[in-house]
C-alpha cells in the first residue's frame, strides 16, 4: 500500500499496492476485528467521495491494464484532491498486486507528472471524463498481530458503498459494495486473517476486477 500524501506535499509518491478485494452485498455487517491485533482498531467513519475516471473514447487506457482517475473528498470543498495513475497489475495468490503513483492537484484536467508515465500507445490529448464513481468509504486501521512481533506494518479495510454515475448527466447506473484489505510492510499475515474473518461474515471471495471494469461495464462497454 503505496504511502498517504500529505495536504502540504504536491510532489508525487508512488509504489507497489497489494490488496485482497472482496463482495459484499448492502446488508453485508462488518464483524469486530479487535482481537485480531494488539492494538486499537481505528474507524475513519463515513468518507464521501467522488472519483472521474479518465480515458479516452476507445479507452486505450484500460486496455493497456492502467487505470487514471482523480478522487476528492465532497466534505472538504478546499481541497484539491488526488490523482492516482494504477499500472497493469497481476494476482499473487489472493492480491491484487499492481503499480500506484500518487499527485495531489485540482482535478480540471491529469498533471504532465503522470501523463508522462502513461503507456506510448495512448494519447494523452485524447483523455477525458468517462466514468464517474461516488462512494461512502469506512475505514479500519489495524496495526501488528502482536505488539512486538518484528517487521509487522498495517492494514486497512475499506469498505466502499459505490454509485456509478454516467459522466455529463451524472445519471446512477450502478451500484455495488466492496471490500478491499490493503496491507503495508509485511503485514500479509494480518491481512490474511482480516480477509478471512470478512469471509466467515458473509463477504465473497476473493476477486481481481477493478472499480473502473465495472463502472465501465455498467455504463455499457466491453473491457
Amino acid at each position: 500500500m503505496p504511502p498517504r500524501l500529505p495536504a502540504h506535499n504536491r510532489g508525487m509518491a508512488g509504489g507497489v499496492e497489494r490488496e485482497i478485494k472482496l463482495s459484499a452485498d448492502g446488508g453485508y455487517v462488518l464483524p469486530d476485528l479487535n482481537d485480531l491485533t494488539a492494538g486499537v482498531v481505528e474507524d475513519s467513519g463515513p468518507e464521501p467521495q467522488e472519483s472521474t475516471y479518465w480515458d479516452s473514447d476507445q479507452l486505450d487506457l484500460v486496455r493497456q491494464g492502467c487505470g487514471l482517475r482523480h478522487r476528492r473528498r465532497l466534505d472538504r470543498p478546499g481541497d484539491p484532491g488526488i490523482w492516482t495513475l494504477k499500472t497493469p497489475g497481476l494476482m499473487d495468490g489472493d492480491r491484487l498486486v499492481r503499480g500506484e503513483q500518487e499527485l495531489r492537484a485540482e482535478g480540471s484536467s491529469p498533471p504532465a507528472e503522470l501523463l508522462s508515465l502513461i503507456p506510448e500507445a495512448v494519447d494523452p490529448s485524447a483523455l477525458h471524463p468517462v466514468a464517474v464513481l461516488r462512494a461512502s468509504r469506512r475505514v479500519l486501521t489495524l496495526g501488528p498481530l502482536t505488539s512486538g512481533e518484528a517487521g509487522a506494518g498495517t492494514v486497512e479495510v475499506m469498505d466502499d458503498t459505490v454509485e456509478v454515475r454516467a459522466p455529463g448527466d451524472g445519471a446512477v447506473v450502478d451500484r455495488f459494495r466492496e471490500l478491499e484489505v490493503e496491507m503495508q510492510d509485511g503485514a500479509d499475515d494480518l491481512a490474511d486473517r482480516v480477509a478471512a474473518r470478512l469471509r466467515e461474515a458473509g463477504a465473497g471471495p476473493p476477486e481481481s476486477t477493478s472499480k473502473y471494469r465495472r463502472a465501465l461495464r455498467a455504463l455499457g462497454h466491453q473491457v
